[in-house]
């Protein structure tokens, strides 16, 4: 059980909340996990809720490479909420099983593709050295172009955001989720 109480339902709020309530309804159809949290702080929601769907959905990056970056964030903040969902999400994206078994156990880059590759090294670099190597961002820069190289940090910053929350409300998944291995 999370330390609040999550907000799901409209009658749960009032005055300002019910438009940043509607406006997150509007684009996911329910409010769960990260929002029903949130929504504690209605604008912070409602504003979390338009990046969200502006990185991951207004950029060009594929879902396969969305999903990848989300799931390199998660396992860099061992936050088990976000790493049940989007690692699911991974593989229905297409994802290679080995490939999230690489980032969930922070094993060595050599069993990725080239592609899985850059997007990984790209978030350790960013997250474990809070800086990213000529080579990496050239990488990425060859692989995506400039605005889907800005699009992938900065997904992986909202999903550091999106951590936060639920590491500090001890949000959990669901029983029966899949499971981020303890790593530390």
């Amino acid at each position: 059980m999370s330390r609040l109480t999550p907000i799901t339902k409209r009658d749960q709020v009032t005055g300002d909340a019910l438009t940043a309530f509607d406006a997150i309804i509007k684009s996911r159809n329910n409010i769960n996990g990260p929002h029903s949290m949130m929504m504690y702080a209605p604008e912070v929601a409602r504003c979390s809720t338009a990046l969200s769907d502006s990185l991951r959905f207004g950029g060009n990056l594929s879902d396969h490479d969305t999903e990848l970056a989300i799931i390199t964030a998660a396992r860099h903040w061992d936050c088990e909420y976000v790493w049940a969902s989007h690692s699911a999400a991974a593989l229905k994206a297409g994802a290679r099983p080995e490939a999230v078994d690489i980032i969930a156990n922070e094993n060595s880059l050599d069993g990725l593709t080239q592609e899985e590759a850059v997007i990984v090294r790209y978030g350790r670099e960013l997250m474990d050295t809070h800086q990213v190597s000529q080579e990496t961002f050239n990488a990425a820069l060859a692989q995506f172009g400039e605005a889907n190289t800005i699009v992938l940090g900065a997904l992986m910053g909202y999903y550091s955001f999106i951590a936060c929350t639920l590491l500090a409300t001890d949000m959990k998944p669901a029983v029966g989720s899949p499971v981020l291995p303890k790593l530390r």
